[in-house]
């Protein structure tokens, strides 16, 4: 976006505007950067891209993967020294005026803290359910259905019967197979019920600490115990929005104006990102909203048709009340023209 005196409008002439709104480099679309970004800042803390210059100006961005990143520094004049170390094992220093670097949250100002380190023991507690929910099911020592034999059966017999047995009678595959047994032996199992253990309490918990840690609502992942309402999915993205998304866009929008643009740069630029979308209602309520922009004069027709991708027409660039009921008369083609 551009300033020019007291308006605002995005500055689609500008040198950043292509990199950051299309295409940041020669391979990766705007979705691809700022997913993989996203999911940096998210996974390990925090997501760095070298700034490919043509003389003072940007020419593409381009993401330094996490494992070349051997260690991040401050120095003691405050600067910040990046040492990366390809794949060939060379190592390369940059500073922070090369980069661009994205953070979560931070504790010594430079670096951003893992969230997926802070989280260890709820993230391993899941891992484990998962994994004995797992190996329960998948031992085969629960059979399906246990036959005893009172006699003694030889090897052959003992096959014979079992083959026979299992052809009939069994069900759900491998991990559920009958049992024969002989000779009077008892087959006696301890009772375990996941009930009992809080299994499905455990997982439910657990969902919801790996959400709140990443801000988001319980309904965007199917969870929770209760079934939004048309209503409350809503409020959800809105709060969504707000509490989840926003954070995010301004911790990059000031990331944008320190790393990318110059002081000069910064009186007139600045990023922004668009998160209307989250907040789209249904198409009654957004002319609703419409019309009582358009009323009180906050927009004009033309904006609210730019904004659901409609051409504007003539006239609709007025800011004016539009409530009256007596229409003005409608001039024919050609009437009133001077010959």
């Amino acid at each position: 976006m551009k300033r020019e005196g007291r308006n605002t409008q995005p500055a689609t002439d500008f040198y950043l505007y292509e990199k950051l709104h299309d295409q940041p480099n020669s391979w990766m679309s705007d979705f691809d950067f700022w997913a993989m970004a996203e999911a940096y800042v998210s996974l390990r803390g925090q997501f760095i891209a070298y700034k490919s210059m043509y003389g003072d100006q940007l020419r593409e961005l381009l993401p330094i993967p996490a494992g070349m990143i051997n260690k991040i520094s401050q120095n003691p004049d405050y600067s910040i020294d990046y040492e990366i170390r390809f794949p060939d094992g060379s190592v390369k220093h940059l500073n922070e005026q090369q980069v661009l670097h994205l953070r979560g949250l931070t504790l010594d100002g430079f670096t951003g803290v893992n969230p997926i380190s802070y989280a260890r023991e709820t993230i391993g507690l899941g891992i484990a359910s998962n994994k004995f929910l797992s190996q329960f099911f998948g031992k085969g020592m629960r059979p399906g259905v246990i036959f005893e034999h009172p006699e003694v059966l030889n090897a052959q017999a003992f096959a014979n019967r079992k083959k026979t047995l299992k052809e009939k009678y069994e069900g759900l595959g491998a991990h559920w197979e009958m049992m024969l047994i002989d000779e009077g032996m008892k087959a006696t199992f301890p009772e375990i019920k996941l009930v009992d253990a809080q299994f499905l309490e455990q997982m439910k918990m657990t969902e919801a600490q790996i959400c709140g840690l990443f801000r988001v609502p319980l309904m965007l992942i199917q969870s929770g115990d209760k079934t939004p309402t048309y209503a409350s999915a809503e409020q959800f993205m809105l709060s969504y929005s707000v509490y989840g998304v926003t954070p995010d866009c301004v911790n990059y929008e000031k990331a944008i104006r320190r790393d990318l643009l110059t002081p000069e740069e910064r009186k007139r630029y600045y990023a922004k990102f668009n998160v209307n979308a989250l907040l789209r209602g249904d198409f009654k309520t957004r002319m609703e909203g419409y019309q009582i922009a358009v009323n009180a004069e906050i927009l004009n027709p033309n904006e609210c048709r730019e904004l659901e991708e409609r051409n504007p027409y003539t006239g609709g660039d007025e800011y004016r009340t539009r409530t009256s009921t007596v229409k003005e008369p409608v001039r024919k083609a050609g009437e009133g023209d001077e010959v």
